[in-house]
């Protein structure tokens, strides 16, 4: 507390012999900060875009199933003996299980092109604004 000054008047004298730091161009930051907004916006946009994707992807695989679920009834309701509606059977549900695996495989691949897209987005912004940082705090005014 010794070194404060005295007198309102010695505050000018006291702060101006303080050695901040040089502030970094502002305007450059709010430039930085607007792109950061901008590419979050961007990959939120990316990653909005591919969930209505894999939605409509679910909702079209769904209505396949039912109409393949409604022809499925109707190959196992036709007549023949046992052994035959079996064997039916069997295919109809190998056939079932490799369209659900393929409608799988789809909407995970839909889910890791949106999620890498936004990821990549915002991995190259986080780069390019540390180094916009590191220029605005070099071209700052010398300290002192």
């Amino acid at each position: 507390m010794s070194d404060l000054p005295k007198y309102p008047t010695d505050m000018t004298k006291y702060f101006s012999s303080l050695k901040l730091p040089s502030m970094p161009e502002i305007a450059a930051l709010m430039e930085t900060h607007k792109r950061n907004l901008a590419a979050l916006a961007a990959a939120n946009k990316l990653v909005f875009e591919g969930a209505q994707a894999i939605t409509q992807r679910q909702v079209e695989v769904i209505r396949r199933q039912v109409s393949d679920v409604t022809e499925a009834a109707k190959v196992l309701a036709a007549p023949g003996d046992a052994k035959e509606r079996a064997g039916r059977q069997a295919e109809l549900m190998k056939q079932a299980y490799e369209k659900s695996v393929a409608d799988l495989k789809e909407v995970e691949d839909l889910l890791r092109k949106s999620s890498s897209e936004a990821l990549d987005l915002v991995h190259h912004r986080f780069i390019e604004a540390m180094d916009e940082v590191k220029a605005a705090v070099e071209h700052a005014p010398p300290e002192g």
